[in-house]
């Protein structure tokens, strides 16, 4: 069998995960019809060999190949063999410097990642090749796969992941150096490792969130300081993996306390229709809608391996909500998508073989799902817990409330970093998201970049103010000229025309304009009262989150059983024009007198 003409064909899927494994083996199918005559995976889009993400189809085909027999295992454990003979192909050394590292990496744009991400990624599968395919595998097919994962584990990763400054990229390259640990028992290997994990536990907030690029770490704007509901399971998911590799200890306190801690802000942001809060992000400008759903591989596997070392049932029933929302945005060819096209939604930025080389977490995640089946199968699947009582559960760090009862569940976000257009999350101080447990439906539908929508107070003060926008967004707009290329690459010259002026209009004429909003501001107080209740005291702010003098919003949430409670008053709103609050459209027993609002949404 050739690379150009090997293919994996469908096979009926059987027991409780066969559908799910279905649409895995989907995407796997999508990703091989990409190759060239070199059995390169060549994305459409960026026109490069994305090696980090293409390493992915190692692991899948070889988890899938478990499932196999006869000539279904055999052409997928093909696969596997011809896309490790390319990583092989793809290792370099850094011109003079010791370091090998898998190309394009960072040295071509267009390849969006960097050498530590792409890196981890490649000696992963790698090393899981060698491992599963030891008594098949030619000598000299192993060796060069051992050899490979091991320079690169050695001369590069060893150091990277204690000085690159975003926490996820430091973990997705320990799940390289664990795996390269697996061919020999390196303890240089062991030792980065540990070094690595205590960093990254110092790094993560005591209520399990982690900051997207702390700024004690290089970033470069406060907003990428934020917490970001896209890479929170990435630390978690990676480092529990580079653990069991490692022989580290995940029951030591110096490790469960971190992970439990971890899952546990995952569980608070995933709702029961698998989706997370997306407007908790550090990273705005990566997506076209308010939700994604291209992080549910890393959510999955975070989850299960904590189902693995944790026994928590919570975490497998969470890991296949994750899946099940992450298959419902595969299309019938296997392309998987970011979100559902909607009114307001837009492209997101990164592309579908990104996320279909994700997808190798869910198929490990699959596996331990399989292997470590739930004693009560048949309550996995529920979506909803309709005896919930009444409870607020509290983020203090991240400022993240979640309030639940039997009916809704209810996403309140505090403070948060000055953002802009690409960075820090776009909105807060009040309701983020609500979700009807019944049928799943949003109840307070968000626009991506706030303003005047329902349930929040909105109006104008002062003129406009170029000089607040400049300073806002030019930087976006340069930057902007980038993901213009993009597009034009990818053949979208209309879009790619459009999106300097469409960065002009949101990141600069936004913030110049006089429209501010309760949704805006940065800092409010907020406490707790008696039972499920959520007290705010707040602002209204223009976009950059400079609060209006003299201004002041009492806002408050609370769950009682019936549903979600909201009572707003305007305290002050001294010089503020075209004051309003657009009450939501589901919103029940409306009550309004002036500027004192009470509804219910259930």
């Amino acid at each position: 069998m050739t690379a150009q003409t090997s293919e994996v064909p469908p096979s009926p899927q059987t027991g409780e995960n066969g559908e799910r494994w279905a649409a895995l083996e989907r995407t796997l199918r999508w990703m091989l019809q990409l190759r060239d005559g070199q059995g390169r995976i060549l994305c459409p889009e960026h026109k490069v060999e994305h090696s980090g993400k293409n390493a992915g189809v190692i692991v899948m085909a070889l988890e899938l190949a478990k499932r196999k027999s006869g000539t279904q295992r055999a052409e997928l454990i093909e696969v596997a063999w011809q896309q490790g003979d390319r990583l092989v192909a793809c290792l370099e050394r850094e011109g003079t410097s010791p370091c090998f590292t898998f190309r394009p990496g960072r040295h071509d744009p267009f390849n969006c990642s960097n050498s530590v991400i792409d890196g981890g990624a490649a000696a992963d599968a790698l090393g899981a090749l060698v491992r599963e395919t030891r008594t098949s595998c030619t000598a000299e097919r192993l060796q060069a796969y051992e050899h490979a994962c091991l320079t690169h584990a050695r001369t590069y990763l060893r150091y990277a992941i204690l000085d690159k400054g975003v926490p996820a990229q430091r973990a997705w390259g320990m799940t390289g150096l664990g795996s390269a640990y697996t061919l020999e028992q390196d303890p240089i290997l062991h030792e980065a490792a540990q070094q690595a994990t205590v960093l990254l536990r110092d790094i993560q907030q005591a209520d399990g969130s982690y900051p997207y690029h702390p700024m004690s770490w290089g970033a470069g704007h406060p907003g990428a300081s934020d917490v970001s509901a896209y890479y929170q399971s990435r630390v978690t998911a990676f480092v529990l993996h580079a653990a069991l590799d490692l022989g580290l200890d995940l029951q030591s306190e110096e490790l469960s306390g971190p992970m439990r801690r971890g899952l546990e802000f995952l569980l608070t942001l995933q709702g029961p229709d698998g989706r997370k809060c997306g407007l908790l992000e550090a990273k705005p400008w990566y997506w076209g809608a308010t939700y994604e759903v291209a992080s549910h591989p890393f959510d999955m596997a975070a989850l299960a391996y904590g189902w693995k070392v944790y026994g928590d049932a919570r975490y497998r029933v969470a890991a296949l909500r994750a899946m099940d929302a992450w298959a419902d945005h595969v299309d019938a060819q296997g392309m998987p998508h970011s979100h559902h096209p909607a009114h307001g939604t837009t492209r997101s930025y990164q592309c579908p073989v990104f996320w279909a080389g994700h997808a190798m977490w869910i198929a490990r995640a699959l596996t331990i799902l399989d292997s470590h089946p739930s004693e009560d199968s048949a309550g996995d699947d529920s979506g909803t817990e309709q005896g919930t009582s009444p409870q607020l559960i509290a983020c203090e760090d991240a400022s993240l409330y979640r309030l639940e009862d039997a009916h809704v569940v209810a996403w309140v976000r505090g403070s948060r970093p000055p953002g802009n257009v690409a960075h820090g999350s776009p909105q807060g101080a009040g309701l983020i998201r609500v979700l009807r447990k019944s049928d799943g439906r949003e109840l307070l539908p968000r626009c991506r970049l706030g303003g005047h929508q329902s349930g929040e107070w909105c109006g104008k003060s002062g003129p406009i103010r170029p000089g607040r926008g400049w300073r806002a967004g030019a930087k976006e707009v340069r930057f902007s000229l980038w993901i213009a290329r993009v597009h034009w690459r990818a053949g979208r010259c209309a879009l790619a025309l459009k999106t300097p002026l469409a960065t002009f209009r949101r990141g600069v004429l936004a913030f110049a304009h006089p429209r501010v909003s309760s949704a805006f501001h940065l800092s409010p107080e907020v406490s707790s009262g008696p039972g499920a209740l959520l007290r705010m005291k707040s602002a209204l702010a223009w976009r950059d989150g400079s609060p209006v003098s003299g201004t002041q919003v009492l806002r408050e949430f609370e769950v009682d059983g019936g549903g979600l409670l909201v009572r707003e008053t305007m305290l002050s709103s001294p010089g503020v024009r075209a004051l309003d609050y657009r009450v939501p459209e589901q919103a029940s027993e409306v009550q309004r007198d002036g500027d004192e609002i009470r509804y219910r949404l259930r």
